[in-house]
């Protein structure tokens, strides 16, 4: 799949694999600023690495076959999940904003999802019932934790639920698809543990290990349904 994507012979190889490679390269360095103090350069390390894999999309705009609208729009949820991560770089006060600027995004991936979701079937039906049950039994229990944020907290699981059970619908997509929404979730609740539960030992490394993961298999799924394959 990523040689598809990364090396087309169109002249800007060597711009996506710059783009995906630097994207990999900031998110692990900021694993040394994970656990830092707010600061500039931690803010910026935080921000760059999903800001950067927001240009990938559109590298491939003038590719033929391409579909232009769903290319904008993987591109506008990475934005859009920057911007997230920009806020929760800085102080407390900043997390409803974080909050909503990954709600946007998950709506954003939903709306790329949806014009290719078929009845779920099988396993990816399995999936989306034990996701499901284990986001309201997750959220059930924090709610006495969650006091203002209540509302909040309960519709964003409602959108990322909706998102996940959609990735699982495309058949036509790669596994990592499914795999990458289902991550991402994981990934916000153990931001929902930290915040608002007793957070574990290295809880924030794990959760932008999983942040990045899902990011990277999400637009590498969604990427190949929106490019045409290459004619050998």
């Amino acid at each position: 799949m990523l040689d598809q994507l990364l090396a087309r012979g169109d002249g800007l190889d060597a711009l996506r694999i710059s783009i995906a490679g630097g994207a990999l390269l900031l998110a692990l360095v900021y694993l040394a600023f994970v656990n830092g103090p707010v600061s500039t350069v931690r803010t910026v390390l935080k921000t760059l690495p999903i800001a950067l894999l927001a240009i990938l999309p559109l590298t491939y705009l003038g590719v033929v076959g391409a579909y232009t609208g769903g290319l904008l729009i993987l591109a506008t949820a990475l934005a859009l999940s920057a911007l997230g991560d920009f806020f929760l770089a800085l102080k407390e006060k900043y997390f409803v904003p974080g909050l909503a600027s990954f709600l946007t995004a998950h709506v954003a991936y939903l709306v790329a999802f949806l014009p290719r979701v078929q009845m779920p079937e099988g396993a990816a039906l399995v999936a989306i019932v034990l996701a499901v049950v284990a986001a309201g039994a997750f959220v059930v229990y924090l709610a006495p934790r969650l006091g203002r944020m209540r509302l909040p907290v309960f519709a964003y699981f409602a959108v990322i639920m909706a998102m996940v059970a959609a990735a699982l619908s495309v058949r036509e997509a790669s596994w990592m698809l499914g795999a990458g929404a289902a991550v991402f979730a994981l990934s916000d609740s153990l931001i929902a543990v930290r915040k608002f539960w007793t957070p574990f030992p290295a809880i924030n490394e794990a959760v932008w290990l999983t942040y990045i993961a899902a990011q990277f298999m999400i637009a590498a799924a969604l990427l190949a349904l929106l490019i045409p394959a290459q004619v050998a």
